[in-house]
This record gives structure tokens, C-alpha cells and sequence, in this order.
């Protein structure tokens, strides 16, 4: 394959010539920088910004289930005890105001 010629002085990463020339990447990253248009800085900023956040360890989430679950556990047993305990049945009456349903 050949290369580009702005690419000529890039040493893939698997020849033992590599170490100098990623030492040199940043430089050449500047120097390139360096000639961009103020607009287009900006992008190479915003992107490296989204290259950062993808690839930095992301804080695991906790599910849905989980988090139903830590809300449910402050509700304290007393209020527990004043819950309806037919209100999937009477859901009309506690959600309506609607007489209660014969069971």
C-alpha cells in the first residue's frame, strides 16, 4: 500500500521505527493544528472532547428494578400498612372517587 504524501514521515505502529515516530506524533499534531483556520481548531477540539468521553470508563447505571427498589425500601413499614390492599381491583374508586366495586 502506498501512502500519502503527507504521510510519509508516519510510521506504522508495528516496526521497531515506530517508538520515534509516535514520539513525534503530538508535534506533528500542532504543527498541522497550527494552520487551521480558527473554525476548524475548534472542531479538532470538540472532537478530541468526544474522543475523551467515549473512551473514558463510563460509571455503571444502575436499572430501573434497582432504583424502584432503593426509592421503595425509604418508605417507612407504617405507610406500607396504610396502602390499599385491593387497589389493582378498586383502582376506580382510589383513582376516581367511584364506589367501591362488590368482591
Amino acid at each position: 500500500m502506498v501512502a500519502h504524501p503527507s504521510q510519509s514521515s508516519i510510521v506504522p505502529s508495528s516496526t521497531p521505527e515506530a517508538a520515534p515516530a509516535e514520539a513525534l506524533l503530538p508535534e506533528q499534531i500542532l504543527a498541522k493544528l497550527q494552520q487551521l483556520p480558527s473554525e476548524q481548531q475548534q472542531q479538532v477540539l470538540d472532537f478530541v472532547d468526544f474522543l475523551a468521553h467515549k473512551h473514558s470508563p463510563q460509571p455503571l447505571q444502575k436499572t430501573i428494578w434497582e432504583k424502584i427498589d432503593e426509592r421503595m425500601a425509604r418508605i417507612p413499614p407504617e405507610e406500607w400498612e396504610e396502602m390499599p390492599t385491593d387497589a389493582s381491583y378498586q383502582h376506580d374508586h382510589y383513582l376516581y372517587d367511584m364506589p367501591k366495586r362488590e368482591v
